[in-house]
């Protein structure tokens, strides 16, 4: 099951159906804009005062962009270094801005981008993200001596629509869950609360995706040791080889 926001669904659900699976689109959250915009109108404004734009997922790369179509801005993306947590993100921001990120960490995952990101002090980092995001991810980078402007650059609400989750649970047509982050746990429970789920396997992208699935009550994780939407899948591949009674394919 396919738990990603509509807008980003598309990919994983290619992906799974090249491995011989059905993708149950269920979209358990759903992308909007930030309630106050003018924090985030005003770092656009500003970006060529910043060493490093961070982007901690696609989602913020799409809401900058929607955003600086509206303003009408275009920055000089030749004066402002880049990093990206993954190569999913990476991919945004070369759709989106013409250019690839000038970082990107070994381990795909937001804590890890914060602890590896080349920085010295008074490093001025602006870093758009979800209203919901993990706080660490701007405390490393203080720490680290770096001077962060958080901003909130998109809501992550509630989704709706896809398949009838309780029924097809019901008619054991679905094998194994998917989270992409860690909100996709809390909205799934909110949407669906159905013991039943957590009888199924939980294929999370990274760490602290697995974290929030594990204090919601999930115990059959599967958890790539790299972070990453294919690495995921190969994981629960692997997972489903190892048990008796698996689905034909994935």
């Amino acid at each position: 099951m396919v738990t990603r926001a509509r807008r980003q669904a598309d990919a994983l659900a290619t992906m799974i159906r090249a491995r011989g699976a059905v993708p149950l689109l269920y979209p358990c959250l759903a992308i909007a804009p930030a309630d106050d915009l003018s924090p985030l109108d005003d770092a656009l404004c500003r970006l060529g005062e910043f060493d490093w734009l961070v982007f901690t997922s696609g989602n913020a790369v799409a809401a900058l962009a929607d955003r600086l179509r509206i303003l009408s801005c275009q920055p000089d993306w030749a004066q402002l270094s880049i990093a990206a947590v993954g190569a999913q993100t990476n991919e945004a921001v070369k759709s989106a801005f013409g250019r690839s990120a000038d970082f990107l960490p070994e381990q795909a995952d937001a804590l890890a981008l914060a602890q590896t990101l080349p920085v010295h002090a008074a490093t001025r980092i602006v870093l758009p993200q979800a209203d919901r995001a993990n706080p660490a991810t701007a405390q490393i980078f203080s720490e680290r001596g770096a001077v962060v402007s958080k901003i909130t650059a998109y809501r992550t609400i509630l989704g709706s629509g896809g398949v009838d989750l309780a029924a097809e649970l019901a008619r054991g047509n679905v094998h194994a869950l998917t989270f992409a982050s860690p909100s996709a746990v809390e909205f799934l429970w909110q949407r669906c609360p159905q013991p039943k789920l957590f009888e199924l396997p939980a294929a999370c992208i990274g760490a602290a995706t697995a974290a929030a699935a594990r204090r919601r009550g999930f115990s059959r994780l599967v958890v790539p040791q790299v972070s990453g939407l294919a690495n995921m899948l190969a994981a629960l591949g692997d997972f489903f080889l190892s048990q008796k009674n698996m689905p034909e394919s994935l």
